[in-house]
């Protein structure tokens, strides 16, 4: 009996005891969990009814309790003062705050650790200095109530009380690692889109404060936390568009000289009107890795005929601008290029996309919409669209969801010509609404393309000399029959009423084709990644006569879009309409780490650690700068 009241008395010295302050700070720092995984989750296009979701979210909440008790009482055991744990509470309700704004206005896994994002920037940017004072005095409450009640706690056995949480915390990361396994493998996701939406799960249900010290304080041991965590892969921190050394001014009398200096757009908007009537629809057809010298109607190296159901075709080809140059590459980086008008990608997440063209078409009334046959978690796009401004996000999961889609999803994702059925679909649902709708397939994607097509059918390969390697051939098949899917989905538009006087089409690609061992094969293929692309608008309206071939670059396209909209341009946006009646010719692209910058009276490579002089230096502070209005 003395044994068993001996071990009755260990546990009831171990446990610990749960007062009024324990229990109001769990239920507090729950609710705040609570909001922040709501909202984290709309924001990542999660939903509580998926299991793992719903456990993972689950831990987070259990452990961030548990290490919250753990860290009062061991604070209060070591220093034996209220003072530093009470210091902790606030320091922690300021963090779990910071992450609940952070996440509301859209500062994702795609840029840092949450805390690091609090910058003068952001702060000026998006809270105001009420928000602030409000914030810092409620922090300053729960700091002195929290020393009022942590006096209380009594120092028997805190120790004790302390490793108890310690072991729930431990006993709960095991149970996150054990279990993760265990859940069934999503069909709707392959391996790498598994990857970027675990990464996005794992940054989501990091507890706030090992957060900050793994990830600002010491983030060398960051590194070393995020492999051994459950949910991780190798993908966390891969794709990420993000840069520390950037400006955001509205004031340009600065740059003045220097934008004169290299012939930039920058701070104008001086484009006529054009005599154009309204449009309530844009359809932006983006193509996958198509380069203008692919197209053997523009490379005269390539021996045989294919794409002249569009491209090809004479019609399509005297509306084609064919001097017009990548300027961001891979996907997201052509596409946030050409939404921003600005060549420098990098610094568009954290800034918040200032300039980005579905935020301006929304504030005129459209709807902007990103359909695309692959995933929409690829290389975390979900979440860099919707800072963007796109207010509905439909990928490869959306469509899984139809019984009578599943058998066209596979590869990369839903095969292009069905994905032009579902926008013909779409636009049909919604033929009464103001829409700006961009359309990516995935049927062109190198290094060969849609090898097999599992339930379509399509014309003979074409016959294409001169050119021994199988995967190129291949990949040039997949633009003969990317060609015949583009020219039957204009078709349908048509046929279905859906191309009228108020809708314009634009045709181009996410960005040209990158060297590779394929269009290493193919003759006439520019040996860089920032190649040129086709362009062309399509209108029932006559839109103006203009030099097709003059020099441009992606960051042409949306002020392209807007003049033939009849909006104004923003000033901050680097590129100038087509249809301008003046315009100097230039092309500007970024790559690992070289700007190469071609004006109408020079040409430059910018190394951007090495600048080679002032003039250089003074490029990059505007390469480095988002202007605002």
């Amino acid at each position: 009996m003395a044994d068993k009241a001996e071990i009755a008395g260990f546990f009831k010295r171990f446990l610990p005891r749960f007062d009024v302050f324990q229990i109001v700070s769990v239920i507090f720092f729950t609710l705040l969990n609570i909001v922040f995984l709501a909202i984290a989750a709309q924001k990542n296009g999660f939903s509580f009814t998926e299991h793992d979701i719903f456990f993972h979210f689950t831990i987070k909440i259990l452990f961030d309790a548990a290490f919250l008790l753990f860290s009062i009482l061991i604070l209060k055991a070591v220093f034996k003062i209220a003072v530093i744990p009470a210091l902790f509470v606030a320091a922690n309700a300021t963090l779990a705050v910071a992450d609940i704004l952070l996440y509301y206005f859209g500062n994702t896994l795609v840029e840092r650790s949450h805390f690091a994002l609090i910058t003068p920037y952001s702060v000026t940017s998006f809270v105001p200095w009420y928000g602030f004072v409000a914030i810092f005095t409620s922090v300053a409450v729960i700091f002195f109530l929290s020393f009022f009640f942590i006096r209380k706690i009594p120092k028997e056995d805190i120790f004790k009380k302390s490793l108890f949480w310690l072991i729930v915390c431990i006993l709960l990361n095991l149970l996150n690692i054990s279990a993760t396994p265990l859940f069934k493998k999503d069909e709707r996701f392959d391996k790498v889109i598994t990857g970027f939406r675990n990464a996005q799960i794992y940054y989501i249900t990091q507890n706030q404060w090992l957060d900050f010290t793994t990830g600002v304080i010491f983030p060398s041991l960051g590194e070393k936390f995020r492999i051994l965590s459950p949910v991780t892969e190798k993908f966390v921190g891969d794709y990420r568009l993000f840069s520390e050394d950037f400006t955001v001014t509205n004031d340009f009398s600065p740059y003045e000289k220097d934008i004169e200096n290299f012939a930039l757009n920058l701070g104008k908007n001086d484009e006529e009107p054009l005599e154009t009537g309204e449009y309530s629809k844009v359809i932006y057809i983006f193509t996958e890795s198509l380069s203008l010298e692919t197209l053997p109607c523009y490379n005269s190296r390539i021996k045989g005929s294919f794409a002249n159901r569009f491209f090809c075709r004479d019609d399509i080809k005297a509306q084609t601008f064919t001097n017009l140059k990548t300027s961001g590459s891979p996907t997201l980086q052509g596409l946030t290029v050409t939404f921003n008008s600005h060549p420098n990608y990098n610094i568009q997440e954290p800034t918040g996309h200032r300039n980005a063209l579905p935020k301006i078409l929304k504030k005129q009334g459209f709807k902007p919409v990103f359909i695309r046959s692959a995933s929409k978690f690829f290389a975390n796009e979900n979440l860099v669209f919707q800072n963007m401004g796109f207010s509905e996000i439909i990928g490869r999961e959306d469509f899984f969801a139809d019984e009578n889609l599943k058998k066209y999803i596979y590869g990369w994702g839903l095969e292009d010509r069905i994905l032009y059925d579902q926008v013909v679909e779409y636009l049909k649902k919604n033929r009464d609404s103001k829409l700006f709708v961009s359309v990516l397939g995935t049927d062109t994607h190198p290094p060969a393309g849609q090898m097999k097509y599992l339930h379509l059918d399509y014309p003979p390969a074409p016959v294409v000399s001169g050119i021994n390697n199988k995967a190129a051939k291949l990949w040039l098949t997949s633009l003969d029959r990317m060609d015949l899917d583009i020219a039957a989905f204009i078709g349908k538009l048509d046929a279905e009423g859906l191309f009228d006087e108020s809708t314009l089409i634009v045709i181009s690609s996410d960005h040209s084709c990158p060297l590779n061992n394929v269009t290493a094969k193919i003759p006439g293929h520019p040996k860089n990644n920032l190649a040129k692309i086709p362009l062309i608008f399509l209108s029932k309206q006559p839109l103006p006569e203009t030099d097709f071939s003059t020099q441009a670059d992606q960051t042409d396209i949306a002020p392209t879009i807007v003049h033939i909209l009849g909006i104004e341009k923003p000033a901050g946006w680097w590129g100038k309409s087509l249809f301008a009646r003046e315009r100097t010719e230039k092309s500007i692209g970024f790559d690992k780490k070289f700007i190469y910058f071609s004006g109408h009276e020079s040409a430059k490579t910018i190394n951007i650690e090495k600048p080679a002089d002032d003039s250089e230096k003074a490029f990059l502070e505007l390469f480095k700068t988002v202007f605002t209005d």
